[in-house]
């Protein structure tokens, strides 16, 4: 095997002898003759390195024959490069299709040195090199970056080949700047993977690399020459550099992607070893020595700004001079000079890619490196984050926020965490806020937050924020505003309709539960700083801590728990922040319960709470909540009308917001929310007499309308309101609602509901105080309207029905003036339980009534009969016998006629058919006393003959006709 290999080997050396001092007009046969019969192929398949390498140098002198033709006249392209390549890779013994480098023996290093060699001159010759090879090439070799360093005299000579082979195949491809940058672009950002590694030997080949590639670039811009002058056909270039404009052969600023490189290479600068920070550096120095001698765009900037950029160039450089020479020298003070250097360097593109990309950096392997990145990011946006719109803001705490979360050592996050803040605090901090609250959302969604190794960034930031000087009260106040935010839509998808009802919308709930999580971290994080913030916003938080309470019960109403839960726990957290700790109980001990009342009522005791224990707050937070009535949320609303109508108890001094509370419960008193139009008139009543005496007449006005409510919880309110009022007004104030309010109580006297019969007879008892003055006469007749009605409930199922009833009767006998009649209310029969003194009572009554206001009975009986088919048996029992002792006792004739007939019927049906036996026993009764009466035959008698009289004339009226 030995002896074939020297064979092959001295073969190819022939053959790549003969073609090197080949005469130049012969030699583009003889490599078409070798390579295109296969001849060369057939010595591929030796084994000793000694004889690759004999093979390697013999395709290494076919490629400089072709150089020598060049050189002598005789240009032709080497059809076979390609395929000569693919040679050199095999006998390189490196498997393309392998991703690592395995085998470090000495002559395989060396044969791999050597082939490295034999490609660079091959790429250097003619056809430019396609994609395709170049990928080929560069995927077989960028591998020999993590040799091994030793030993040294081999893997030195092995990277500087692979240096010069990439800085050839820049050199010569690409037909104008463009295509040329990305070549560059390509191979750097191969190679970035080494710049940013984590081996030593690795960082400082890379950076050698990108220093030698870019110098390179560098001299193809200002149209030099490259690595062997000889190896480039210069009149190839210099002609495409003639006839082109100038445009076309260098590249643009922009095309460099400066940015992209700088954030690169920044880290390096910080980097443990010497060499590599000053290579980096060096780096940085031809990235902008580059940039800067490439032509700008018209209305780039002014000329200062160049000078500005020149001098600070002069500055890096300086730096770099200092670097060469002192070794002693502060690496800090040197990486500072040289961001500040490169802060001013960078155009406004090129600083977006820099901080944009800057998370990679700042997860650098060396730690010192991506604690420079950070300071350089830090110092970046405090001098030039004026010039950041809100897009960019986004993008780089995006960026900012990736970092913190991938970086695994506790003080690199805090470093990162405070440069995110340095970027709220000199940009927009409601887009950093805002960006930092939507990540929060998104791991809520994603993670089990509160089980992440190391902890959850977005913890980590809440806590930045809230203890930082400046932002801490800013970022409180954006968490409030979340809260304010209108509500999203929920629609389902199935239906396609909104699953909430009317306004009670859903909120994007991952961001709004975001918000919450932050606040209660800012309340038991915030140290000194986050407290002093509270303080200073007490009345905002408790705000809307108390709105968004009202809106986690709209979720709760559609199966929503965890929001609630989670705010009650943010609750607890702002109690424990500002030493509430009375509030803290009340919340600990009603705030889950789910029922409408109760919440409502949970509410007023915290706005009683807080009215005691920091009564300063309270006009502050009255006149937040008052703006709040107006929000689109019902449940927001109840919540606002609740704390309101508590904090009016407690308004004295008030001055001008008295004013401004009274307009706004007027105004919301008509809300389509019921508990929001009760809530609301309730705050009314509830203000100090000694000031809302101003209002009455806008108190009674809003009572009068809620009377007529459609819902009866509401109706209820406004009687017991009502009473409320009607204890401190003046006659002057009621007298012109004495009329309306007593219609609209008759109308409320019938209801099913216990207490609203109850309220709507004891406030028509508390009207008969003011009913003495003007409106005396029209109040008489609402008087008699409504006896008949108090006189069948004084008998009522319930007792407190029963006892109004009573009140009322008493209150009125001054106005009617009968006399007897305050001796009647006063009667033993009148104050009993027993049925049977009811009917004495009623007997008696009927008598007095018909003796001294025979007139009114014809308005009595209207109301009696009406009461025929009330709900309750026993009402009907009552208006029965009410109605037969009215026949009974009255002698106009005008009401015999119309009612004897009429009752009878009634009585006689009602006896036969009713259910109740208190219905029918009553029936008996009174039409036993109508029967047992004296006069009831002639009363009988005369009502018969009237109506034949009557039938008679309708009969010859008829006849006539």
């Amino acid at each position: 095997m030995e002896e074939t290999d020297d064979i092959h080997a001295a073969l190819a050396l022939m053959y790549g002898y003969a073609a090197r001092y080949a005469p130049s007009t012969v030699i583009e046969a003889r490599i078409d003759a070798l390579v295109g019969t296969n001849m060369l192929s057939r010595l591929l398949h030796v084994r000793h390195p000694t004889a690759k390498q004999a093979v390697i140098t013999a395709i290494d002198l076919l490629g400089r024959a072709v150089i020598n033709a060049a050189e002598m006249g005789t240009s032709f392209p080497l059809k076979r490069r390609d395929q000569m390549l693919d040679y050199i890779l095999t006998l390189m013994g490196y498997d393309v299709a392998d991703e690592g480098f395995n085998d470090s023996n000495l002559e395989l290093l060396r044969t791999q040195a050597l082939a490295l060699s034999a490609c660079t001159t091959l790429v250097s010759v003619e056809p430019k090199l396609t994609i395709e090879t170049r990928n080929l090439v560069m995927k077989a070799t960028l591998g020999f970056f993590a040799v091994p360093n030793n030993p040294a005299e081999v893997v030195n000579p092995l990277i500087d080949n692979l240096i010069t082979l990439y800085c050839a195949i820049l050199l010569t491809s690409g037909e104008d700047g463009r295509s040329r940058t990305e070549q560059l672009l390509h191979i750097l950002r191969q190679i970035d993977q080494f710049v940013s590694s984590p081996v030593e030997y690795q960082r400082k080949r890379g950076c050698i690399a990108v220093y030698e590639l870019l110098h390179k670039f560098q001299s193809l811009c200002s149209h030099g020459s490259g690595i062997n002058s000889k190896q480039i056909d210069r009149a190839r270039l210099g002609n495409s550099s003639s006839n082109l404009p100038t445009p076309y052969v260098l590249p643009s600023r922009e095309a460099l992607c400066v940015g992209e490189r700088v954030i690169t290479y920044l880290p390096r600068c910080a980097d443990t070893d010497s060499e590599v920070r000053k290579i980096s550096a060096q780096i940085l120095d031809l990235c902008f020595s580059i940039a800067l001698s490439l032509p700008r765009p018209v209305m780039s900037g002014s000329g200062v700004e160049l000078e500005i950029s020149y001098r600070a160039l002069s500055s890096l450089e300086d730096v770099i001079a200092i670097l060469k020479s002192d070794a002693s020298i502060d690496p800090s003070e040197v990486f500072n000079r040289i961001v500040s250097s490169i802060c001013t360097l960078l155009t406004k593109d090129e600083l977006l890619a820099v901080l944009h990309g800057s998370a990679a950096s700042i997860c650098d392997k060396i730690k010192q490196s991506a604690e420079g990145t950070i300071q350089a990011v830090s110092e970046f946006v405090i001098k030039r984050g004026k010039e950041l719109n809100e897009n960019d803001i986004s993008r780089t705490t995006q960026s900012l926020l990736s970092a913190a979360v991938h970086v695994t050592e506790k003080n690199l996050r805090q470093e990162t965490l405070a440069a995110i803040c340095f970027l709220a605090e000199n940009t927009s901090s409601k887009v950093v806020f805002n960006e930092v609250l939507i990540a929060a959302g998104r791991d809520i969604v994603t993670k089990d937050v509160s089980r992440l190794r190391g902890g959850w960034p977005m913890q980590d930031a809440f806590h930045a924020f809230s203890q930082h000087t400046v932002l801490s009260y800013l970022f409180l106040e954006h968490l409030i505003s979340v809260f304010d935010q209108p509500p999203i839509l929920k629609v389902d998808s199935e239906k396609g309709e909104n699953s909430m009802h009317s306004a009670d919308s859903y909120y994007n709930n991952d961001f709004l539960q975001a918000a919450i999580i932050a606040l209660t971290a800012f309340f038991r994080g915030g140290g000194k700083i986050g407290k002093k913030s509270v303080e200073q916003s007490y009345a905002s938080v408790l705000t809307a801590l108390t709105l968004q309470f009202g809106s986690c019960h709209g979720l709760v109403s559609s199966g929503q728990l965890e929001p609630l839960r989670g705010l009650l726990i943010a609750f607890q957290a702002f109690c424990e922040c500002v030493g509430d700790l009375e509030m803290g109980k009340i919340l600990a001990r009603d705030g889950e319960q789910y029922e409408n009342e109760k919440w409502i009522n949970l509410i007023g005791d915290l706005a009683s709470c807080v009215s005691i224990k920091r009564p300063k707050e309270v006009p502050t937070i009255c006149s937040i909540m008052s703006k709040s009535l107006i929000r689109p949320q019902k449940f927001q609303r109840e919540a606002a009308a609740a704390a309101l109508s508590e904090f009016a108890r407690y308004s004295e001094g008030f001055g001008s917001l008295l004013k401004e509370m009274v307009e706004a419960f007027c105004q919301h008193a008509s809300d389509e929310s019921p508990t929001v139009r009760r809530l609301c008139l309730r705050g009314l009543v509830q203000f100090p007499s000694i000031h809302i005496v101003q209002y009455t007449t806008h108190v009674f006005g809003v009572i009068l309308n809620l009377l007529e409510d459609s819902e009866e919880s509401v109706q209820l309110t406004a009687l017991s309101c009502l009473l409320m009022v009607l204890e401190t007004s003046a006659s002057e104030t009621v007298e012109p609602f004495l009329l309306n309010l007593s219609v609209r109580l008759r109308n409320l006297q019938t209801s099913m509901d216990t207490e609203m019969r109850a309220h709507s007879f004891a406030a028509f008892g508390a009207l008969c105080n003011y009913g003495i003055e003007a409106q005396r006469e029209p109040f008489l007749e609402q008087v008699q309207a409504s006896l008949p009605l108090l006189v069948l409930h004084l008998h009522d199922e319930e007792l407190s029905v029963r006892q109004a009833c009573r009140n009322t009767l008493k209150q009125m006998a001054p106005l009617m003036e009968l006399d007897g009649m305050s001796v009647l209310f006063n009667s033993a029969c009148f104050n009993s339980e027993h049925r049977a003194d009811y009917e004495d009572f009623v007997r008696e009554l009927t008598k007095q009534l018909c003796q001294h206001l025979p007139s009114e009975v014809d308005t009595y009986m209207v109301s009696i009969i009406q009461a025929f088919e009330a709900h309750w048996p026993v009402i009907q029992a009552n208006a029965i016998y009410f109605s037969s002792n009215l026949l009974l006792f009255s002698d106009d004739q005008h009401i015999l006629a119309p009612y004897y007939s009429q009752v009878f019927g009634i009585f006689v049906g009602k006896m036969s058919r009713s259910p109740d036996a208190i219905v029918r026993a009553a029936c008996s009764q009174a039409l036993g006393l109508l029967l047992k009466s004296p006069n009831m035959a002639a009363r009988l008698d005369r009502v018969d003959s009237g109506r034949r009289g009557h039938e008679s004339i309708q009969y010859c009226t008829v006849s006539n006709n």
